[in-house]
């Protein structure tokens, strides 16, 4: 997930910069550099640092630009997200960031299929070849913790929170446990989130 983490890490490293730095010069750097990402089709980074520039100046002219492909940028980047994530995936390894662990061989494994709708959470008897449904979720993104920005993780109907992305390197999915979300907001792990990473299978 690392070009969606890269959105919220912008944003907080650009913030922090900025309380030294609000020039018009600066702001058109970072406009270009919005424009870079764009280029690249990096949308979700050209989204947050599109709100970022706003934020420097959301009066002039290039302040309202921003806002505006900011905007517009959000919708195409949780889509691309939702088609990364398609297929049938099977779990390889659990653990969180302290460390991961091989999934034991047994006759039954988990499988995920994801389609533009849901997720769902199967069991496969490798013997019979027969696959046990566990679980379905609807695919809705969550509250963010920031209001300015887009959410690019899921809400479950248990309200826990968790995210997907794909490695571009190796292919691999990764899920990851980020929090709750409740009435008043988001609460969030921070430190030993449970992830589960998947290898593609074929159609």
């Amino acid at each position: 997930m690392k070009k969606y983490f890269s959105i919220l890490f912008i944003f907080i490293f650009c913030r922090t910069w900025s309380q030294e730095n609000k020039s018009p010069e600066y702001q058109q750097k970072m406009f270009e550099k919005a424009n870079e990402y764009l280029k690249n089709s990096e949308y979700s980074s050209a989204a947050g640092l599109f709100r970022y520039v706003n934020e420097l100046n959301p009066n002039n002219d290039l302040g309202k630009i921003s806002l505006t492909k900011s905007d517009s940028l959000r919708p195409i980047s949780r889509q691309r997200l939702k088609e990364s994530l398609v297929g049938k995936w099977k779990l390889s390894r659990t653990g969180s960031n302290w460390g991961m662990e091989n999934t034991k061989d047994t006759i039954i494994v988990k499988i995920l299929i994801i389609d533009e709708n849901k997720f769902c959470f199967y069991e496969q008897d490798l013997k019979s070849s027969k696959m046990k449904l566990i679980n379905c979720e609807n695919i809705q993104f969550s509250k963010s913790a920031n209001e300015r920005f887009y959410s690019y993780d899921f809400a479950f109907s248990d309200n826990q929170i968790w995210s997907f992305s794909v490695n571009s390197k190796n292919g691999e999915l990764r899920q990851m446990y980020i929090g709750d979300q409740n009435e008043n907001g988001i609460r969030e792990m921070v430190c030993g989130n449970p992830e589960l990473i998947y290898t593609k299978l074929p159609k």
